[in-house]
């Protein structure tokens, strides 16, 4: 059996000690150890495949002394082991079980065992199965991990990586039941770790919102009656067309938000003009004049919007002048016709657009977002942001500022001019990890847009992705 360094050292220490002078052997009341006080607990996974690690972290409680603790391996040709002060690392030799023992060097009486099972090298392959990926809102989904070319025990970790739900049932299990809550795109993810290696699937579930006691908009006169009031917009709505305003001037709101919960079903609102204030030509318009906290628009497109010189402001854009809700399976299509940068002031200012929304506001949130801009006017096309003016946060500002306070996810757009401009309490999107920008629809392959969700987006190659009609 073999035994830790640490054990060693000290022996040769205690050695060293009793060819001295004579000690006193009294009892030192700042190092006594009552042996029921001491706690040895170990932490880890047991399984190790063949030539690969596991790392079994040790815990001693309660021993005043800090003298450590001592390991050792019952089989030394089954696995081997190396230490450090906090943690002991298991390397499988063969295919075997063993086991370790981990004691006190206080009070080698204080241990704890833990089974190894040295198991053959494999390549395990995890895949995450459904019989069904759509559901309603508050009803379930049963999810299963299977596993193949391995039969060890598994202990399994789910996540929903949006939380539109939760999960029921051993949650440590390969098969679980999942909860929606919330509607819209999720994506539900499995792991399990054995050894130094994590295996991990994922599949995309699509939640539809449970429509009950919602208010249905199905012409424009609907929708102008109920949304563009001006006045804070509370309630639900959905879509169960699209809704063409026949290039209805939006002009500049005042004191109009909407705070609410809006499903296109993939319908589109379409052939709009965002105006601002005729009395301040830098005042800023969209089709709601502010999206608050708390509030959803999700599976819907914007299309045939249009921004012109009345339009041009410091944010104006095809949804909202600032936004702090969510904004989920969206589509954009806009044309800004006016050269922005002819309105330059002295201070070599001059006001910008946005083809989404004028202001990311702290908290808000944006995923699986295309946005169109039209490139047939160049000078505009220049001078109109694909995704926003002025975000809020972010540490390259004029000023101090916190780390970026908004989240844009799965960003597809034909525009090179994003990230919006750099102000006094604000500066461009610092995460743009997962934007893809300049694409030409014409083009792109299936491939390009895989991270949006097939469920609720039409994919295909040589085609600027469209929505789908759920209703």
């Amino acid at each position: 059996m073999k035994k830790s360094k640490l054990f060693v050292l000290l022996a040769s220490v205690s050695l060293l000690a009793s060819c001295g002078e004579a000690t006193n052997t009294s009892a030192d009341p700042a190092s006594s150890v009552v042996a029921s006080d001491i706690r040895v607990r170990l932490n880890g996974d047991g399984t190790v495949m063949v030539g690969k690690t596991t790392e079994i972290t040790v815990r001693i409680s309660r021993d005043t002394t800090n003298s450590g603790f001592d390991a050792e391996i019952e089989d030394e040709s089954v696995a081997s082991i190396t230490m450090t002060d906090t943690t002991i690392t298991v390397t499988g030799k063969k295919i075997g079980t063993t086991v370790l023992t981990v004691s006190s060097v206080a009070n080698p009486n204080v241990k704890e065992t833990l089974d190894i099972n040295v198991v053959a090298v494999s390549n395990p392959t995890l895949e995450l199965k459904a019989a069904e990926t759509v559901v309603t809102q508050n009803g379930t989904l049963t999810l299963n991990a299977e596993v193949t070319d391995y039969t060890g025990d598994i202990t399994y970790s789910w996540k929903s990586l949006y939380q539109k739900g939760n999960f029921s049932g051993d949650k440590t299990s390969s098969s679980v039941t999942y909860n929606a809550n919330s509607f819209g795109s999720d994506t539900i993810q499995v792991s399990f770790v054995l050894g130094e290696e994590t295996y991990t699937d994922t599949i995309d579930v699509f939640v539809k919102a449970d429509h009950t006691n919602w208010t249905a908009i199905s012409t424009a006169s609907d929708f102008k009656t109920n949304l563009l009031a001006e006045t804070t917009v509370s309630g639900n709505f959905y879509l169960t067309a699209d809704i063409d305003l026949g290039g209805e001037a939006i002009n500049f709101h005042n004191g109009n938000k909407f705070a609410g919960k809006l499903d296109g079903q993939g319908f589109s609102i379409k052939n709009y003009e965002v105006k601002g204030n005729p009395a301040d030509k830098y005042a800023n318009g969209g089709l709601f004049g502010g999206v608050d906290a708390g509030a959803i628009l999700a599976n819907i497109g914007f299309e045939g919007v249009v921004i012109g010189q009345e339009g041009t402001g410091w944010g104006t854009s095809s949804i909202a002048t600032d936004f702090a809700g969510s904004l989920e399976n969206c589509k954009i299509d806009v044309a800004h016709t006016f050269d922005g940068s002819s309105l330059m002031d002295k201070n070599q200012w001059f006001p910008f657009c946005s083809a989404l929304v004028g202001v990311m506001k702290e908290g808000s949130s944006f995923r699986n977002i295309v946005v169109n801009v039209d490139k047939s006017n160049e000078a505009g096309f220049k001078t109109i942001f694909a995704d926003v003016a002025y975000p809020a946060g972010g540490s390259l500002g004029t000023s101090a500022q916190n780390a970026q306070q908004f989240s844009v996810v799965n960003f597809y757009t034909d525009s090179t001019v994003v990230g919006g401009s750099v102000w006094e309490w604000g500066s461009p999107v610092e995460d743009q990890s997962s934007y893809h920008t300049g694409l030409d629809w014409t083009t792109a392959g299936v491939n390009t847009y895989a991270d949006l969700d097939a469920h609720i987006w039409n994919i295909a190659a040589g085609a600027m992705p469209d929505l789908i009609e759920i209703a």
